[in-house]
């Protein structure tokens, strides 16, 4: 019973493959012409692009003849206005600079006399220390010889 099963299936399927897997001259037309209609609106849309295209050219060109014509003094605008901000930026860093230089100037002058006044200290205390000694050890030579 199963061998006449895979048998008769088997046969169907040889006989059945050629059949669906053919293409005639009717299926192809019918393709060609399905294919043909969906192409027509796209072939209309490449041709409105082109045309698009080609006037943004123009108006591109036609603003770029304006811009040359219509704005010749646009260079000397721009090299008024680079001089402006060389003027501002001076202002600026002459601003800034000058109190950090008196700043600098002032810290290095306080950092010498600190320097001197410590100077100054160590002597005394190297002064002191000395006189320290001494009065001790006269008191210790008072005490033994009094």
């Amino acid at each position: 019973m199963k061998t006449i099963l895979v048998m008769t299936l088997l046969c169907t399927f040889a006989f059945a493959a050629p059949v669906l897997a053919a293409l005639t001259d009717t299926d192809l037309d019918k393709i060609r012409l399905i294919l043909q209609e969906e192409i027509k609106p796209i072939k209309t849309d490449i041709v409105t692009l082109k045309t698009d295209g080609a006037i943004v050219k123009t108006e591109v060109t036609h603003l770029k003849e304006t811009v040359n014509n219509g704005f010749g003094d646009v260079q000397q605008d721009f090299d008024n206005i680079q001089k402006n901000f060389d003027r501002q930026n001076n202002i600026i860093i002459a601003c800034i600079g000058i109190p950090l230089a008196i700043l600098a100037i002032g810290a290095t002058i306080w950092g010498i006399l600190a320097n001197k006044r410590s100077r100054k200290d160590e002597i005394l205390e190297k002064q002191i220390e000395t006189l320290t000694q001494e009065i001790e050890m006269l008191k210790q030579q008072r005490i033994v010889n009094p």
